[in-house]
């Protein structure tokens, strides 16, 4: 339990500030997330193709959007 809440916000927020971003790492990542929902049957076989790269990008732009107000 975190009982210093803002101690808590400041290292996560030096950590964040530290830590560089590994795009080609997050990528994999994202990918076999994709392939494990696909096999359990949570995404349905109509995003094949263009329609993929544009929920990714949709997904990696908003976490950026994200990252930045926090800063």
């Amino acid at each position: 339990m975190i009982r210093n809440k803002k101690r808590w916000e400041e290292f996560e927020r030096e950590l964040i500030e530290k830590e560089k971003v590994d795009y080609r790492k997050n990528f994999k990542i994202v990918g076999k997330l994709y392939k494990f929902a696909k096999k359990l049957g949570r995404f349905k076989a109509s995003l094949d193709g263009i329609e993929i790269d544009i929920k990714y990008a949709k997904a990696i732009n908003g976490i950026r959007k994200v990252n930045n107000k926090d800063l």
